[in-house]
Protein backbone atom coordinates (compact mmCIF):
# COMPACT_ATOMS: atom_id res chain seq x y z
CA UNK A 1 0.00 0.00 0.00
CA UNK A 2 1.40 3.34 -1.03
CA UNK A 3 1.14 6.41 1.15
CA UNK A 4 1.66 10.08 0.55
CA UNK A 5 0.02 13.03 -1.15
CA UNK A 6 1.46 12.21 -4.60
CA UNK A 7 0.15 8.65 -4.66
CA UNK A 8 -3.24 9.78 -3.34
CA UNK A 9 -3.50 12.32 -6.16
CA UNK A 10 -2.46 9.68 -8.68
CA UNK A 11 -5.10 7.27 -7.39
CA UNK A 12 -7.73 9.99 -7.60
CA UNK A 13 -6.72 10.71 -11.23
CA UNK A 14 -6.83 6.99 -12.03
CA UNK A 15 -10.29 6.66 -10.55
CA UNK A 16 -11.52 9.66 -12.55
CA UNK A 17 -10.15 8.06 -15.72
CA UNK A 18 -11.76 4.72 -14.86
CA UNK A 19 -15.11 6.33 -14.19
CA UNK A 20 -14.98 8.09 -17.55
CA UNK A 21 -14.05 4.83 -19.23
CA UNK A 22 -16.91 2.96 -17.59
CA UNK A 23 -19.33 5.74 -18.47
CA UNK A 24 -18.19 5.72 -22.12
CA UNK A 25 -18.96 1.98 -22.41
CA UNK A 26 -16.31 0.65 -24.76
CA UNK A 27 -17.81 -1.26 -27.70
CA UNK A 28 -17.64 -5.03 -27.36
CA UNK A 29 -17.81 -6.01 -31.02
CA UNK A 30 -14.30 -6.82 -32.08
CA UNK A 31 -12.71 -9.76 -30.43
CA UNK A 32 -9.33 -8.09 -30.59
CA UNK A 33 -10.63 -5.18 -28.44
CA UNK A 34 -12.46 -7.29 -25.82
CA UNK A 35 -9.33 -8.02 -23.80
CA UNK A 36 -8.18 -4.39 -23.44
CA UNK A 37 -11.72 -3.31 -22.52
CA UNK A 38 -12.01 -5.85 -19.73
CA UNK A 39 -8.53 -5.04 -18.49
CA UNK A 40 -9.38 -1.33 -18.26
CA UNK A 41 -12.59 -2.01 -16.39
CA UNK A 42 -10.84 -4.35 -13.99
CA UNK A 43 -8.07 -1.80 -13.34
CA UNK A 44 -10.66 0.89 -12.65
CA UNK A 45 -12.46 -1.31 -10.13
CA UNK A 46 -9.20 -2.22 -8.39
CA UNK A 47 -8.13 1.42 -8.17
CA UNK A 48 -11.49 2.40 -6.73
CA UNK A 49 -11.30 -0.35 -4.10
CA UNK A 50 -7.69 0.63 -3.28
CA UNK A 51 -8.66 4.29 -2.78
CA UNK A 52 -11.68 3.36 -0.68
CA UNK A 53 -9.56 1.20 1.61
CA UNK A 54 -6.93 3.94 1.97
CA UNK A 55 -9.46 6.70 2.80
CA UNK A 56 -10.42 6.68 6.51
CA UNK A 57 -14.14 6.34 7.14
CA UNK A 58 -15.41 8.71 9.87
CA UNK A 59 -16.74 6.79 12.85
CA UNK A 60 -20.15 7.94 14.10
CA UNK A 61 -20.23 9.55 17.55
CA UNK A 62 -21.54 7.19 20.19
CA UNK A 63 -25.00 8.11 21.30
CA UNK A 64 -26.28 8.00 24.82
CA UNK A 65 -27.98 4.82 25.74
CA UNK A 66 -31.59 5.15 24.62
CA UNK A 67 -33.36 1.88 23.89
CA UNK A 68 -32.42 1.07 20.33
CA UNK A 69 -34.93 -1.72 19.83
CA UNK A 70 -37.98 -3.30 21.31
CA UNK A 71 -35.78 -5.66 23.33
CA UNK A 72 -33.79 -2.73 24.76
CA UNK A 73 -36.98 -0.87 25.63
CA UNK A 74 -38.31 -3.95 27.37
CA UNK A 75 -35.03 -4.35 29.28
CA UNK A 76 -35.14 -0.71 30.40
CA UNK A 77 -38.74 -1.03 31.52
CA UNK A 78 -37.92 -4.21 33.43
CA UNK A 79 -34.97 -2.58 35.19
CA UNK A 80 -36.98 0.46 36.26
CA UNK A 81 -39.88 -1.79 37.32
CA UNK A 82 -37.55 -3.83 39.50
CA UNK A 83 -36.23 -0.70 41.24
CA UNK A 84 -39.79 0.59 41.72
CA UNK A 85 -40.87 -2.75 43.21
CA UNK A 86 -38.03 -2.57 45.74
CA UNK A 87 -39.08 0.99 46.54
CA UNK A 88 -42.73 0.02 47.09
CA UNK A 89 -41.74 -2.88 49.31
CA UNK A 90 -39.82 -0.53 51.62
CA UNK A 91 -36.31 -1.65 50.64
CA UNK A 92 -34.83 1.84 50.39
CA UNK A 93 -31.26 0.73 49.87
CA UNK A 94 -32.14 -1.73 47.12
CA UNK A 95 -34.37 0.85 45.46
CA UNK A 96 -31.59 3.45 45.47
CA UNK A 97 -29.16 0.98 43.95
CA UNK A 98 -31.71 -0.11 41.35
CA UNK A 99 -32.57 3.45 40.32
CA UNK A 100 -28.89 4.34 40.03
CA UNK A 101 -28.14 1.35 37.76
CA UNK A 102 -31.18 2.01 35.59
CA UNK A 103 -30.38 5.72 35.22
CA UNK A 104 -26.81 4.93 34.33
CA UNK A 105 -27.70 2.38 31.65
CA UNK A 106 -30.89 3.93 30.25
CA UNK A 107 -30.85 7.68 31.03
CA UNK A 108 -33.21 8.50 28.15
CA UNK A 109 -35.90 5.98 28.95
CA UNK A 110 -39.41 7.39 29.53
CA UNK A 111 -39.21 6.35 33.20
CA UNK A 112 -35.90 8.16 33.81
CA UNK A 113 -37.28 11.52 34.98
CA UNK A 114 -39.56 10.06 37.65
CA UNK A 115 -36.84 7.63 38.72
CA UNK A 116 -34.35 10.49 39.19
CA UNK A 117 -36.83 12.42 41.33
CA UNK A 118 -37.64 9.35 43.43
CA UNK A 119 -33.93 8.65 43.91
CA UNK A 120 -33.45 12.16 45.31
CA UNK A 121 -36.42 11.70 47.66
CA UNK A 122 -35.04 8.40 48.98
CA UNK A 123 -31.60 9.92 49.63
CA UNK A 124 -33.20 12.85 51.44
CA UNK A 125 -35.33 10.48 53.55
CA UNK A 126 -32.18 8.60 54.59
CA UNK A 127 -30.56 11.86 55.75
CA UNK A 128 -27.92 11.95 53.02
CA UNK A 129 -28.73 15.56 52.22
CA UNK A 130 -25.67 16.42 50.17
CA UNK A 131 -26.21 13.50 47.78
CA UNK A 132 -29.94 14.23 47.72
CA UNK A 133 -29.24 17.82 46.68
CA UNK A 134 -26.99 16.57 43.89
CA UNK A 135 -29.70 14.13 42.76
CA UNK A 136 -32.23 16.97 42.58
CA UNK A 137 -29.63 18.99 40.72
CA UNK A 138 -29.27 16.19 38.15
CA UNK A 139 -33.03 16.12 37.72
CA UNK A 140 -33.20 19.86 36.98
CA UNK A 141 -30.27 19.82 34.57
CA UNK A 142 -31.01 16.56 32.69
CA UNK A 143 -34.81 16.57 32.78
CA UNK A 144 -35.88 20.24 32.88
CA UNK A 145 -39.34 19.34 31.52
CA UNK A 146 -40.15 17.17 34.51
CA UNK A 147 -43.49 17.91 36.22
CA UNK A 148 -41.62 17.79 39.55
CA UNK A 149 -39.46 20.82 38.70
CA UNK A 150 -40.84 23.23 41.33
CA UNK A 151 -41.00 20.55 43.99
CA UNK A 152 -37.37 19.68 43.33
CA UNK A 153 -36.36 23.35 43.67
CA UNK A 154 -38.31 23.60 46.93
CA UNK A 155 -36.55 20.51 48.25
CA UNK A 156 -33.16 21.97 47.31
CA UNK A 157 -33.93 25.24 49.12
CA UNK A 158 -34.99 23.28 52.23
CA UNK A 159 -31.74 21.29 52.16
CA UNK A 160 -29.63 24.42 51.68
CA UNK A 161 -31.46 26.08 54.59
CA UNK A 162 -30.38 23.27 56.89
CA UNK A 163 -26.74 23.88 56.00
CA UNK A 164 -27.27 27.60 56.46
CA UNK A 165 -28.55 26.93 59.97
CA UNK A 166 -25.35 25.07 60.83
CA UNK A 167 -25.80 21.46 59.75
CA UNK A 168 -22.23 20.10 59.60
CA UNK A 169 -20.75 18.68 56.44
CA UNK A 170 -19.57 15.12 56.95
CA UNK A 171 -17.35 12.71 55.09
CA UNK A 172 -17.29 9.16 56.40
CA UNK A 173 -19.02 10.48 59.51
CA UNK A 174 -16.35 13.13 60.15
CA UNK A 175 -17.40 16.83 60.06
CA UNK A 176 -15.47 18.71 57.38
CA UNK A 177 -15.62 22.18 55.87
CA UNK A 178 -17.94 25.06 56.57
CA UNK A 179 -21.68 24.53 56.45
CA UNK A 180 -22.19 28.16 55.38
CA UNK A 181 -19.84 27.62 52.45
CA UNK A 182 -21.80 24.54 51.37
CA UNK A 183 -25.06 26.49 51.70
CA UNK A 184 -23.61 29.25 49.51
CA UNK A 185 -22.72 26.72 46.81
CA UNK A 186 -26.19 25.20 46.97
CA UNK A 187 -28.00 28.53 46.63
CA UNK A 188 -25.75 29.47 43.70
CA UNK A 189 -26.63 26.17 41.95
CA UNK A 190 -30.33 26.70 42.54
CA UNK A 191 -30.19 30.18 41.02
CA UNK A 192 -28.17 28.93 38.06
CA UNK A 193 -30.72 26.19 37.24
CA UNK A 194 -33.94 28.01 38.16
CA UNK A 195 -33.35 31.78 38.22
CA UNK A 196 -37.06 32.54 37.75
CA UNK A 197 -38.57 29.86 39.93
CA UNK A 198 -41.02 30.99 42.58
CA UNK A 199 -38.39 30.00 45.14
CA UNK A 200 -35.59 32.01 43.49
CA UNK A 201 -36.09 35.23 45.55
CA UNK A 202 -35.76 33.26 48.79
CA UNK A 203 -32.66 31.51 47.49
CA UNK A 204 -31.11 34.84 46.48
CA UNK A 205 -31.85 36.35 49.91
CA UNK A 206 -30.46 33.32 51.74
CA UNK A 207 -27.35 33.54 49.58
CA UNK A 208 -26.74 36.93 51.20
CA UNK A 209 -27.17 35.37 54.65
CA UNK A 210 -24.61 32.70 53.73
CA UNK A 211 -22.12 35.41 52.77
CA UNK A 212 -22.76 37.18 56.07
CA UNK A 213 -22.01 34.01 58.02
CA UNK A 214 -18.69 33.77 56.20
CA UNK A 215 -17.78 37.38 57.13
CA UNK A 216 -18.07 38.64 53.55
CA UNK A 217 -20.23 41.75 54.10
CA UNK A 218 -19.80 43.39 50.72
CA UNK A 219 -20.67 40.18 48.86
CA UNK A 220 -23.74 39.93 51.09
CA UNK A 221 -24.77 43.48 50.17
CA UNK A 222 -24.48 42.60 46.47
CA UNK A 223 -26.67 39.52 46.98
CA UNK A 224 -29.34 41.54 48.82
CA UNK A 225 -29.23 44.27 46.20
CA UNK A 226 -29.80 41.65 43.50
CA UNK A 227 -33.04 40.69 45.26
CA UNK A 228 -34.25 44.29 44.87
CA UNK A 229 -33.08 44.53 41.25
CA UNK A 230 -34.15 41.12 39.93
CA UNK A 231 -37.23 40.37 42.06
CA UNK A 232 -38.67 43.82 42.94
CA UNK A 233 -42.17 42.44 43.63
CA UNK A 234 -41.15 39.54 45.87
CA UNK A 235 -42.09 39.21 49.53
CA UNK A 236 -38.47 39.35 50.69
CA UNK A 237 -37.65 42.82 49.29
CA UNK A 238 -38.30 44.53 52.63
CA UNK A 239 -36.03 42.03 54.40
CA UNK A 240 -33.33 42.54 51.76
CA UNK A 241 -33.38 46.35 52.10
CA UNK A 242 -33.30 46.15 55.89
CA UNK A 243 -30.43 43.67 55.76
CA UNK A 244 -28.38 46.02 53.56
CA UNK A 245 -28.67 48.73 56.20
CA UNK A 246 -27.85 46.25 58.97
CA UNK A 247 -24.69 45.06 57.20
CA UNK A 248 -23.52 48.65 56.72
CA UNK A 249 -24.27 49.28 60.39
CA UNK A 250 -22.05 46.37 61.45
CA UNK A 251 -19.25 47.54 59.16
CA UNK A 252 -19.42 51.05 60.61
CA UNK A 253 -19.39 49.83 64.22
CA UNK A 254 -16.48 47.48 63.54
CA UNK A 255 -14.18 50.07 61.93
CA UNK A 256 -12.54 52.56 64.25
CA UNK A 257 -11.41 55.11 61.71
CA UNK A 258 -12.18 58.62 60.53
CA UNK A 259 -14.21 57.27 57.58
CA UNK A 260 -17.93 57.56 58.31
CA UNK A 261 -19.14 56.36 54.92
CA UNK A 262 -20.50 53.02 56.19
CA UNK A 263 -22.52 54.68 58.93
CA UNK A 264 -23.86 57.23 56.48
CA UNK A 265 -24.89 54.41 54.13
CA UNK A 266 -26.58 52.59 57.01
CA UNK A 267 -28.52 55.68 58.05
CA UNK A 268 -29.65 56.40 54.48
CA UNK A 269 -30.72 52.77 53.96
CA UNK A 270 -32.76 52.64 57.17
CA UNK A 271 -34.43 55.93 56.28
CA UNK A 272 -35.32 54.55 52.83
CA UNK A 273 -36.61 51.38 54.47
CA UNK A 274 -38.97 53.31 56.74
CA UNK A 275 -40.27 55.30 53.78
CA UNK A 276 -40.81 52.22 51.59
CA UNK A 277 -42.07 49.83 54.27
CA UNK A 278 -43.42 51.85 57.22
CA UNK A 279 -45.67 48.97 58.36
CA UNK A 280 -43.02 46.27 58.22
CA UNK A 281 -42.44 44.17 61.31
CA UNK A 282 -38.83 45.35 61.23
CA UNK A 283 -39.76 49.05 61.35
CA UNK A 284 -39.24 49.29 65.15
CA UNK A 285 -35.79 47.76 64.75
CA UNK A 286 -34.99 50.29 62.04
CA UNK A 287 -35.96 53.16 64.36
CA UNK A 288 -33.80 51.68 67.11
CA UNK A 289 -30.85 51.34 64.73
CA UNK A 290 -31.23 54.96 63.64
CA UNK A 291 -31.05 56.02 67.30
CA UNK A 292 -27.87 53.97 67.72
CA UNK A 293 -26.46 55.53 64.59
CA UNK A 294 -27.11 59.01 65.96
CA UNK A 295 -25.14 58.29 69.12
CA UNK A 296 -22.38 56.52 67.22
CA UNK A 297 -22.12 59.30 64.66
CA UNK A 298 -21.83 61.95 67.38
CA UNK A 299 -19.16 59.91 69.15
CA UNK A 300 -17.16 59.42 65.93
CA UNK A 301 -17.27 63.10 64.96
CA UNK A 302 -16.29 64.07 68.50
CA UNK A 303 -13.30 61.69 68.29
CA UNK A 304 -12.23 63.37 65.05
CA UNK A 305 -12.48 66.79 66.68
CA UNK A 306 -10.33 65.60 69.59
CA UNK A 307 -7.79 64.21 67.12
CA UNK A 308 -7.42 67.59 65.40
CA UNK A 309 -7.20 69.37 68.75
CA UNK A 310 -4.42 66.99 69.82
CA UNK A 311 -2.67 67.74 66.51
CA UNK A 312 -2.85 71.50 67.30
CA UNK A 313 -5.12 72.10 64.31
CA UNK A 314 -7.52 74.25 66.30
CA UNK A 315 -9.60 75.53 63.42
CA UNK A 316 -10.38 72.01 62.16
CA UNK A 317 -11.20 70.83 65.65
CA UNK A 318 -13.69 73.66 66.11
CA UNK A 319 -15.32 72.79 62.77
CA UNK A 320 -15.95 69.21 63.94
CA UNK A 321 -17.09 70.31 67.40
CA UNK A 322 -19.68 72.52 65.73
CA UNK A 323 -20.66 69.61 63.45
CA UNK A 324 -21.45 67.49 66.52
CA UNK A 325 -23.63 70.28 67.91
CA UNK A 326 -25.44 70.67 64.59
CA UNK A 327 -26.06 66.96 63.91
CA UNK A 328 -26.88 65.68 67.40
CA UNK A 329 -27.78 68.68 69.57
CA UNK A 330 -29.31 66.51 72.34
CA UNK A 331 -26.38 64.13 72.74
CA UNK A 332 -23.83 64.27 75.53
CA UNK A 333 -21.12 64.76 72.90
CA UNK A 334 -22.81 68.03 71.90
CA UNK A 335 -22.47 69.32 75.47
CA UNK A 336 -18.83 68.26 75.59
CA UNK A 337 -18.19 70.00 72.25
CA UNK A 338 -19.63 73.27 73.54
CA UNK A 339 -17.38 73.09 76.58
CA UNK A 340 -14.29 72.43 74.47
CA UNK A 341 -15.03 75.36 72.15
CA UNK A 342 -15.37 77.73 75.13
CA UNK A 343 -12.12 76.47 76.65
CA UNK A 344 -10.23 76.91 73.39
CA UNK A 345 -11.67 80.37 72.87
CA UNK A 346 -10.65 81.49 76.35
CA UNK A 347 -7.17 80.00 75.92
CA UNK A 348 -6.29 81.06 72.35
CA UNK A 349 -8.75 83.81 71.48
CA UNK A 350 -11.29 84.18 68.70
CA UNK A 351 -8.75 84.95 65.97
CA UNK A 352 -7.01 81.58 66.45
CA UNK A 353 -10.31 79.73 66.03
CA UNK A 354 -11.87 81.80 63.26
CA UNK A 355 -12.09 80.06 59.90
CA UNK A 356 -11.72 81.84 56.56
CA UNK A 357 -9.14 84.51 55.57
CA UNK A 358 -6.26 85.14 57.96
CA UNK A 359 -7.16 88.86 58.27
CA UNK A 360 -10.57 90.41 57.96
CA UNK A 361 -11.13 92.43 54.80
CA UNK A 362 -11.87 96.10 55.35
CA UNK A 363 -14.84 97.77 53.72
CA UNK A 364 -12.64 99.99 51.53
CA UNK A 365 -10.64 97.03 50.26
CA UNK A 366 -13.78 95.01 49.60
CA UNK A 367 -15.26 97.92 47.56
CA UNK A 368 -12.05 98.18 45.54
CA UNK A 369 -12.08 94.43 44.84
CA UNK A 370 -15.67 94.59 43.65
CA UNK A 371 -14.94 97.52 41.28
CA UNK A 372 -11.96 95.70 39.81
CA UNK A 373 -14.05 92.60 39.30
CA UNK A 374 -16.75 94.64 37.58
CA UNK A 375 -14.21 96.18 35.21
CA UNK A 376 -12.76 92.78 34.32
CA UNK A 377 -16.21 91.36 33.68
CA UNK A 378 -17.06 94.37 31.49
CA UNK A 379 -13.89 93.92 29.44
CA UNK A 380 -14.91 90.33 28.77
CA UNK A 381 -18.01 91.38 26.82
CA UNK A 382 -18.00 90.78 23.08
CA UNK A 383 -18.71 94.44 22.25
CA UNK A 384 -16.13 95.85 24.67
CA UNK A 385 -14.11 98.69 23.05
CA UNK A 386 -12.10 100.03 26.01
CA UNK A 387 -8.44 99.58 26.99
CA UNK A 388 -6.99 96.09 27.30
CA UNK A 389 -7.43 94.30 30.59
CA UNK A 390 -3.79 94.71 31.57
CA UNK A 391 -4.22 98.50 31.44
CA UNK A 392 -7.25 98.57 33.69
CA UNK A 393 -6.16 100.32 36.87
CA UNK A 394 -8.75 101.85 39.18
CA UNK A 395 -8.36 105.43 40.30
CA UNK A 396 -8.60 104.36 43.93
CA UNK A 397 -5.16 102.69 43.82
CA UNK A 398 -2.54 104.76 45.67
CA UNK A 399 0.21 106.44 43.65
CA UNK A 400 3.51 104.66 43.47
CA UNK A 401 6.08 105.85 45.97
CA UNK A 402 9.34 107.30 44.55
CA UNK A 403 12.24 104.89 44.43
CA UNK A 404 15.25 105.53 46.64
CA UNK A 405 18.44 106.57 44.81
CA UNK A 406 21.08 103.95 45.44
CA UNK A 407 23.82 104.60 42.83
CA UNK A 408 26.25 107.39 41.93
CA UNK A 409 24.45 108.02 38.67
CA UNK A 410 21.25 108.71 40.55
CA UNK A 411 22.84 111.63 42.53
CA UNK A 412 24.55 113.47 39.63
CA UNK A 413 23.75 117.17 39.47
CA UNK A 414 20.95 118.05 37.18
CA UNK A 415 22.03 119.71 33.93
CA UNK A 416 21.53 123.50 33.80
CA UNK A 417 18.58 124.44 31.76
CA UNK A 418 18.24 128.04 30.77
CA UNK A 419 14.78 129.45 30.85
CA UNK A 420 13.23 130.20 27.53
CA UNK A 421 13.27 133.81 26.41
CA UNK A 422 10.10 135.77 26.56
CA UNK A 423 8.38 136.30 23.26
CA UNK A 424 6.49 139.26 22.06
Amino acid sequence: MFRGIGTLSARRALISTAILALAAGFPNTAGAQEGPQQDAQTAARDAAQDYASATPTPTPKPKRNPPQSASDAAAATAMYSEARSADESGSGGAAIEGYQHALKKYPLAPEAGNAQYRLAELLEAQGDLSRAFNAYQALLSKYPDTPNFERAVAAQVAIANQYLQGRPQKFLGIPIGSSARRAQEMYANILANAPFSKYAPVAQFNLGLAYEKQSQPFEAIKAYQKVLDTYPNSDVCDDALYQIGYVYLRIGFAQYSQDLSSLVQARNTFEDFLIEYPNSEKAPQAHENLAKLGGQEADDIYRIARFYEFSRDLKSSVIYYNDVIRRQPQSKEAGLSKSRIEELRSQYGDDALRTGPEKAETGEKAALRRRLQAQVETSALSDYAGPPKRDIVPDELPAKEPKMRTSVDDVKPLPAVEPSLPTR
